[in-house]
């Protein structure tokens, strides 16, 4: 804790005048939540979030306002908190963002007995924290109101070091009754699990997540759903796909892809392990979500992800009509053609490549040498373009895409070689 204070000496003169400006109006400060878990785990500490507890929602706010005008470190201070009540306060020395919430009360599990046990003026941050989703999340540190805040107290009332230090996502106290408080705590013990390499679900945390998740994942809010899963996708998207389906919550999240949705599963995990050795990581975003719903019909995918609240819509479904224009060439009438323009539609033709690669090895099946044939594309200069069709009156229409991919068809093909060829071809079609 002196360490990552020290390195970052404007929090920390924020964090001493909190430390001491609280207890002075009777109320006490903690830092809580992912930067406590980070240094436990010796990462780099994240996001600050702090815990007020003995004051109300209304005076904190009104403390919190009144010392940014006493001194240096609050720009401003504003309201917070889509699902419980909280200040943001914006720091002066930056973009960082620092929420301050206020106790909780009604915490049902009871703290295991620990060297750092707490004491009475702790209980109500330790009932605060008996309402965390997982141990690990439910660490306290009580901030010296001396001259060094990092002098204060350790509060692990639920085991969470214990955890780190074992690999376990677990629950705080009873499972079921942390998911049914918030659903969304399901598929975030995913994403806490894919974050971290090695680490698995406890079993009786994994055991709730079978028997409830298929019940509650539904009522969760779609759009930080969506957040969740796409983090967990961009940790370890193979991770992430084989927990879903170990733990029946793929087919609730994709009920497209109804009773194959095992062997989609398997099929979804090769391609990516397959797009991390080609690409490296993190992939791409168009690239992790078109994977997940490459084995659907092109009009179902896009309403799983609409469903879903996935983001970059357009870029999903660029990459998968590009994917079906790559694996289905005998369906094209100028493939080399719209192969060239589904490529070049998409912002990487390469990720799209490896991605036509991965289905291909997935399904064990050869694949075209399409990074040699958009080199080519690359060399074969355009001939007909759309500006020369306006400057030699063809009307608009839909034929003129036609003359555009059937000229460059023949030119990809060799058989039309010179411009006059190509006029002549445009021509023909008029």
């Amino acid at each position: 804790m002196r360490r990552a204070l020290r390195r970052r000496p404007p929090l920390r003169r924020l964090l001493r005048d909190l430390a001491r400006e609280i207890p002075n109006a009777g109320g006490a400060v903690y830092l809580v939540g992912g930067f406590l878990r980070n240094i436990v785990e010796g990462r780099e500490p994240g996001d600050v979030d702090l815990l007020v507890t003995g004051l109300s929602y209304r005076r904190t706010g009104d403390l919190l306002r009144s010392l940014s005008v006493k001194g240096p470190g609050i720009r401003k201070v504003v309201a917070a908190g889509r699902h419980f009540p909280a200040h943001r306060i914006a720091a002066d020395w930056g973009k960082e963002f620092i929420d301050v919430s206020t106790a909780r009360g009604g915490g049902r599990p009871h703290p295991r007995p620990s060297r750092a046990a707490p004491v009475a003026d702790d209980r109500e941050a330790v009932d605060d924290a008996a309402r965390r989703d997982f141990t690990i999340n439910a660490l306290l540190f009580r901030l010296g109101s001396g001259r060094f805040v990092e002098d204060g107290r350790l509060l692990d009332p639920f085991g969470g070091i214990e955890d780190a230090r074992g690999k376990r996502i677990r629950c705080v106290g009873e499972a079921a009754d942390r998911f049914r408080e918030d659903p969304l705590r399901i598929v975030r013990a995913i994403r806490l699990k894919s974050e971290r390499r090695g680490f698995v679900l406890d079993p009786a945390t994994a055991a709730a997540i079978r028997r409830l998740g298929p019940r509650l994942l539904p009522a969760a809010s779609q759009d930080r759903l969506s957040v969740e899963l796409v983090r967990a996708l961009s940790a370890d998207p193979a991770g992430t796909v084989d927990d879903l389906r170990r733990l029946g919550l793929l087919k609730v999240l994709l009920p497209e892809s109804g009773r194959s949705a095992n062997r989609s599963t398997e099929r979804i995990a090769c391609r990516y392990r397959f797009l991390r050795r080609s690409l490296g990581a993190p992939l791409p975003l168009p690239l992790l979500l078109g994977n997940l719903l490459a084995d659907l019909p092109f009009e179902a995918a896009m309403a799983a992800a609409r469903r879903l609240r996935l983001p970059d819509l357009r870029s999903v479904a660029v990459t998968l009509r590009c994917l079906h224009i790559l694996t289905h060439p005998e369906a094209l009438r100028f493939p080399r053609a719209e192969t060239e323009a589904a490529l070049l539609a998409t912002k990487e033709p390469r990720g799209c490549i490896a991605l036509y690669r991965a289905v291909r090895h997935a399904g064990k099946h050869p694949a075209r040498d399409l990074n040699r044939f958009i080199r080519k594309c690359r060399l074969t200069p355009i001939i007909i373009s759309g500006l020369w069709l306006d400057t030699n009156g063809f009307p608009e229409g839909p034929g003129r895409r036609e003359i555009l991919l059937r000229v460059r068809e023949e030119t990809l093909a060799g058989k039309v070689r010179r411009p006059i060829d190509a006029v002549r071809l445009a021509e023909s079609m008029r």
